[in-house]
């Protein structure tokens, strides 16, 4: 619903000059409009009269590079000429970036000569270890809407996956929508609040995944068994994880259905039944 109503605004917004999904994008000619890219990368070759929005993807400028409105990426980094600042007259905004800057730097020495298989395993492990201590606090704070939604995604998987696979699309294509037909003050807002609800779902769904399938394990649904359970639910799931080619899929398929118990559950808030009569 959210895409189909940006969407029809499409016959009262200006068009961008170039739209791109999921392939790179090169700017050699003098543009006009807004550039919007969407899992693509950007090179800018040449003065774009107009802003650029690039969405999953990183934008590079050659020399003769120039932006006359705003630069705004979304996860991603902006190069500038070796020597010289960003050539944009607008605002640049990179929110997003700062997880990437840090995993950079954690590849700098002493790290540097080390097996770069190790090396993803312990940043893989690392991560993990934020995923259970986030986790283990929403636990502590949201404990019952956590079971709730935990119980809601047992027994139906399919559904589950459904539901989260349909959430990540909608969501996407919202997003592209915004970037694409609405003004620059109003789209950018709309992805980051898009992109954290994106966020929030996942990192619910998860830790709610994590309690289901650690329940299973402890043969336990007892309030007192919960942080047990989560911490086995999220050590099996971040074992499978590591195996490589099969761990990326899995932790994939888990994300998905994440978000799918997040949605259905409605982040864990009750179901009341209305009695009528």
């Amino acid at each position: 619903m959210i895409a189909t109503g940006l969407f029809i605004l499409a016959a009262t917004a200006a068009a961008p000059a170039r739209t791109a999904f999921a392939h790179g994008v090169e700017i050699r000619q003098p543009a006009t409009g807004r550039i919007v890219a969407v899992l693509s990368d950007v090179l800018i070759a040449s003065r774009v009269s107009g802003d650029v929005v690039v969405w999953g993807g990183s934008v590079t400028f050659t020399p003769d590079g120039f932006v006359d409105g705003n630069l705004s990426v979304f996860g991603g980094r902006v190069t500038a000429p070796a020597g010289r600042p960003i050539p944009v007259s607008g605002l640049v905004s990179t929110p997003g970036t700062l997880l990437r800057i840090y995993l950079d730097e954690m590849h700098r020495a002493p790290w540097q000569e080390t097996n770069p298989a190790l090396l993803s395993r312990a940043l893989r492990l690392i991560a993990l270890s934020g995923w259970l201590a986030v986790s283990l606090a929403l636990l502590f704070c949201f404990a019952t809407p956590f079971s709730r939604a935990a119980a809601s995604a047992d027994g139906d998987w399919t559904r589950t996956l459904l539901a989260g696979a349909l959430g990540v699309l909608t969501l996407l294509l919202a997003t592209v929508a915004a970037l694409a037909l609405l003004p620059g003050s109003v789209s950018v807002p709309i992805a980051i609040l898009l992109g954290a609800l994106a966020v929030s779902a996942k990192i619910f769904g998860m830790g709610a995944l994590f309690l289901l399938l650690g329940q299973k394990i402890v043969k336990s649904v007892a309030p007192a068994k919960r942080p047990a359970a989560l911490a086995a639910g999220l050590g099996v799931l971040g074992t499978i994880s590591l195996v490589p080619f099969l761990g990326p899929i899995v932790w994939s398929a888990a994300s998905v259905a994440a978000v799918g118990i997040a949605f259905l559950s409605r982040f864990g808030t009750p179901r009341y039944r209305v009695v009528l009569g």
